[in-house]
């Protein structure tokens, strides 16, 4: 295995190399391991880009757009030295408490860096507006500018984990809690993400910096602070969508409201599961300019049947446009996200074909926090459906946002069922005439029959 391992690596560590932190087991001299890992969490040299930009807590060096494994480690390498450590360390864990040598490490630098930022005082930037331009930056017109675009406003304040499940995602046209995500602090590699997610592609999390801190914990502020700042969306795990998200403006407090806004884009959402930037860029090659017609039917066939393209009617059109965004319909989803509860991440969306046997959710079910089932999709379908374990307890008040305008602060409750939360008076009357007249009712009478 360990030969294996140095080969897919093509670099090995002399064994007689001791870590001057983590502790290995007597059959793994750690030459498969990233040589951060031999150094000390809180001293180790971080890789820098070329851009000046630092991925993945800087543990790897940057790997140019084009190569294998670009912006991330080469995947073979960590899901191989992952089931080595299944192998190795799960008997000496449940033995000795000894956690393979990744996790002893990333332990002691999410420790570390919770400490720093419990220091970082932001000021007023959690109640001012920021000006953000997300962009897919391998995905280019034929005059090289971006594709696929969005320009909008979110408040400092926003929590991480409300930032990405009910703007980002529905913003650029994912499936809420579908597929796990990680935001990546260029100035220093800080990565943070979705805490305990259930969603499938996490079993590639070592290919994206092994772990991160929790997002609900920290707010837009804390990745971004002045103009120029930016941060990286990783969407998927497995497929590597990357966005780069840019400040263009932080508005003056006296001028921010903390509403949520869009401001414009451009491009189609690629579809899920379509493996990353590089082969959606292919895609749009095949079915504008290259493919046969044959090929453009199967692909075309392909991309409707995705979770973010089957419930938009996209069959129904003469022509696939690859540069179509509609801001009306991107708001509307994105407040539609703005009125729900937060996703439950342990209780992500699971891909069922008809015929997997109901023990494939099995995991879902044993969660220990109040849970409801929720089909998204008719096992009739012929890709399967999906099931995701809804919540039934509200939001917390520090990751959650006004369901009408997605101001962060100042919340209060909805007293009639305490599951919304609205920033003032005139956001819980539109709500309440919009939609959540319905929507308390029934929360009411489910709390009543509890």
């Amino acid at each position: 295995m360990e030969d294996m391992l140095r080969a897919l690596r093509g670099t090995t560590i002399a064994s007689t190399r001791s870590p001057a932190f983590v502790k290995l087991a007597p059959n793994d001299d750690g030459s498969s391991l990233p040589p951060a890992f031999f150094e000390h969490p809180d001293t180790y040299t971080k890789h820098i880009g070329p851009d000046g930009r630092i991925r993945s807590w800087g543990l790897y060096p940057y790997i140019p757009h084009g190569q294998q494994g670009a912006g991330h480690e080469d995947i073979p390498y960590p899901m191989m030295r992952k089931m080595m450590h299944q192998m190795t360390y799960a008997p000496l864990n449940r033995s000795t408490q000894l956690l393979r040598p990744e996790d002893q490490f990333m332990n002691a630098v999410l420790a570390r860096r919770k400490r720093e930022l419990k220091q970082v005082d932001l000021g007023d930037l959690t109640r001012r507006d920021y000006v953000l331009r997300i962009h897919m930056p391998e995905i280019k017109t034929a005059t090289g500018e971006d594709r696929i675009w969005r320009r909008f406003i979110v408040s400092g304040g926003m929590s991480l984990g409300v930032f990405q499940d009910k703007v980002l995602a529905p913003l650029m046209g994912w499936v809420r809690n579908f597929h796990a995500h990680i935001l990546t602090d260029y100035r220093d590699g800080t990565q943070y993400g979705p805490k305990n997610s259930s969603a499938v592609d996490m079993m590639h999390v070592d290919a994206s910096g092994y772990d991160f801190l929790n997002e609900d914990d920290y707010c837009v502020a804390h990745i971004m602070t002045k103009v120029g700042d930016a941060c990286q969306y990783e969407y998927d795990l497995g497929d590597h969508f990357r966005h780069d998200i840019i400040v263009e403006k932080i508005v003056p407090l006296e001028e921010s409201y903390g509403r949520v806004q869009v401001l414009g884009g451009s491009g189609i959402c690629p579809m899920e599961n379509g493996r990353g930037n590089d082969t959606w860029a292919e895609h749009i090659e095949t079915l504008t300019k290259s493919g046969t017609p044959a090929a453009r039917r199967e692909l075309l066939s392909e991309i409707y049947s995705m979770p973010n393209y089957a419930d938009r009617g996209w069959n129904k059109r003469s022509k696939f446009d690859p540069d179509y965004f509609d801001l009306s319909e991107t708001t509307q989803a994105v407040m539609t996200a703005l009125g729900t509860k937060l996703s439950y991440s342990p209780g992500a969306k699971t891909f069922k074909v008809p015929f997997a046997p109901e023990a494939f959710l099995g995991p879902l079910t044993a969660s220990k926090r109040k849970t409801t089932r929720e089909v998204t999709m008719s096992p009739g379908d012929s890709f399967g459906f999906f099931e995701e374990l809804k919540k039934d307890g509200r939001d917390s008040r520090r990751a959650t946002a006004c369901a009408a305008c997605g101001n962060p602060n100042d919340l209060k409750a909805c007293s009639g069922c305490g599951q919304r939360f609205y920033c003032g008076q005139a956001c819980q009357k539109a709500h309440w005439k919009s939609t959540h007249k319905r929507e308390c009712a029934m929360e009411k009478k489910k709390r009543a029959s509890d």
